[in-house]
């Protein structure tokens, strides 16, 4: 007697420590008993961070409502999951038809950052897709990716059959179409139909990519009835992208640059995007998200609005300015005085000035008082170190900025007893596509000398001090400017061991080295290289829409500290995104 797959499935949840994760059938989710062909979306983490991802919640909504395809999402399954559907030889599923994924008919993937790697390879193999597109046959699915860290798509090339370079939203319903109006091609036929499409990688063709950009945000591609999870996620809130892009220039963030130029939703849309989904969710709390959403220039009239419409919602802004014109927005917000953060990123002014963070002490300095005039009691700063050109007086002043934060906090917090000033340390990664791709990255002793020294020197008393690992931000930058052959590394890596690299219990450092020794080098070997100015970049056939040459000159202007004011209150600086259709979107 055949036993159907859900049968097996079933006896699988009686072995796993959340079971939540695998069942679907959540709110929001879809079911189609028609559908011209079956994609699957997957966030390579486990259900709970992949199913508060917005680009997956997007795309899936877009494709289920206005194309006559069925998007179904899958994710990857943790430790526990993994290990008993290999035993009980069970193939990864997907949640809306508990049907295997490898029976789909196009698989997309999300590249969102360097530590998801080997959970890519994890998902293919427990799907029974073979990890390298060349070995695929014709009972494979298409297997694409896209996502903010396909700005460099060598590293995980040789793994997928086409990759999305920039805006999914735009690129997914084409490719579906194209799909769907050769299927009785082969699969390369297929593939090679695809490649036609602006904005698509093809690994092996040897063609540029140029990257795909909406012209604005419209409530045409906005999931205003998103899936609901079953389990508590990450973000248990009401999310609504109010803005895409940043001008601001800050010359480490890959996200700014890539995601130029500016468009803003229409306030009206806002409003009545984030009503349908306070009640399509039932959540008590809106996010509205960006890459810095007190740009937005109707931020006040939208939160007084959402407050009119929604008489005691908390309303969060994720991305907040260190500026002294964040507070009358903050005044306005019906929300818990708990904690803020900001976003120095470097302790001294000269730091702040070689990175482009257009930040004064004076200004840290006004936000830190408005802040606990307002009744905060924790305020949460985030630094990095191993910046270009950093200097042991901008560690010191790290030290300074915290001892500073703590003694405003004491003269002006509600309740000075109870005041905690959090200090997050990360490690600078260079990016590519930004103006310090060409840099490398300290030596793991050198990252350890610093971190030491602000072990040593931060003050301990209402001042709490975390740092991240040092080797994890390693491994994310060996990958993020790797080439082709970076690909060996992961693909050992993770048949070392290496799984969820992005979780603290999980990172499994020896299986990275030998991972990097496959392809006869090192984790620091990578993370350090430098690139010349005058050589070819392993990323330069993805064009970003950046000028290269405008990047140069902000490398050089890093060099000499000089700051590039935004271009929305300055003018034009020629970085070149703004072509045609494509330009700044500012709501009126």
């Amino acid at each position: 007697m055949t036993i159907s797959l859900n049968d097996r499935i079933e006896p699988l949840l009686e072995q796993v420590e959340k079971p939540a994760r695998y069942i679907g059938g959540e709110i929001g989710s879809v079911v189609k008993k028609e559908y011209s062909c079956r994609i699957v979306l997957s966030y390579p983490d486990v259900y709970e961070i992949g199913t508060a991802n917005q680009a997956v919640q997007v795309i899936y909504s877009l494709v289920n409502e206005t194309t006559s395809a069925w998007a179904q999402r899958a994710f990857c399954p943790w430790t526990d999951a993994a290990e008993a559907m290999r035993k009980m030889k069970l193939p990864l599923f997907s949640l809306e038809s508990w049907q295997p994924v490898r029976d789909a008919d196009l698989w997309g993937i999300t590249m969102q950052f360097e530590l998801t790697y080997t959970n890519i390879l994890e998902l293919l193999d427990l799907a029974g897709v073979p990890a390298r597109s060349r070995k695929r046959t014709e009972a494979d699915p298409i297997v694409f990716g896209g996502g903010p860290a396909a700005s460099n798509p060598h590293p995980m090339a040789p793994f997928f059959d086409f990759i999305i370079i920039g805006d999914g939203e735009l690129l997914v319903p084409e490719v579906i179409r194209t799909y769907e109006e050769n299927r009785g091609l082969s699969r390369q036929e297929i593939i090679s139909r695809i490649a036609g499409l602006e904005g698509i990688y093809v690994p092996g063709t040897g063609r540029p990519a140029v990257r795909a950009v909406v012209p604005g945000l419209s409530l045409r591609e906005t999931p205003l009835k998103p899936v609901v999870p079953v389990m508590h996620s990450v973000h248990d809130r009401a999310t609504l992208e109010i803005m895409r892009g940043c001008t601001r220039g800050c010359r480490f963030c890959l996200a700014g640059f890539w995601y130029r130029p500016v468009r803003e939703r229409p306030w009206e849309e806002v409003c009545h995007a984030a009503a349908c989904l306070l009640e399509a969710t039932g959540c008590e709390e809106a996010s509205l998200s960006s890459l810095s959403t007190t740009d937005y220039s109707n931020i006040s009239t939208v939160i007084r609005k959402l407050a009119e419409q929604s008489p005691g919602l908390t309303i969060s802004l994720p991305s907040l300015r260190v500026d002294a014109d964040v507070f009358p927005l903050l005044q306005l917000i019906p929300a818990r005085k708990g904690s803020i953060t900001f976003a120095p990123e470097a302790g001294s002014q000269r730091l702040r000035d070689v990175i482009n963070k257009q930040v004064t002490s004076s200004d840290i300095e006004t936000a830190l008082t408005e802040a606990f005039r307002l009744g905060y009691i924790t305020v949460k700063l985030y630094f990095m170190i191993g910046l270009p050109g950093e200097t042991e007086a901008d560690l010191e002043a790290i030290v300074d900025a915290a001892a500073t934060a703590r003694s405003i906090g004491r003269k002006n917090a509600p309740a000075p007893g109870r005041l905690q000033i959090n200090v997050s340390v990360s490690t600078f990664v260079p990016k590519p596509h930004t103006p310090f791709q060409w840099e490398g990255m300290n030596s793991r002793a050198e990252l350890q000398r610093k971190q030491g020294f602000l072990r040593q020197n931060v003050p301990r008393k209402q001042i709490r001090l975390s740092m991240h690992d040092i080797g994890p931000s390693l491994v994310e930058g060996a990958i993020a400017r790797g080439g082709d052959m970076t690909a060996d590394a992961i693909e050992a890596a993770w048949r070392a061991g290496a799984r969820f690299d992005a979780w603290t219990e999980m990172f499994d450092l020896g299986a990275w080295q030998q991972g990097f020794r496959a392809i006869s080098s090192t984790i620091e070997t990578e993370a350090m290289r430098q690139f010349s100015v005058e050589g070819a970049l392993p990323w330069d056939d993805i064009d970003s829409r950046v000028d290269k040459q405008f990047l140069l000159e902000e490398k050089k202007k890093a060099e000499r500290a000089e700051v590039t004011p935004d271009c929305r209150q300055t003018g034009c600086y020629l970085c070149g995104v703004c072509e045609g259709d494509i330009e700044m979107r500012v709501a009126e």
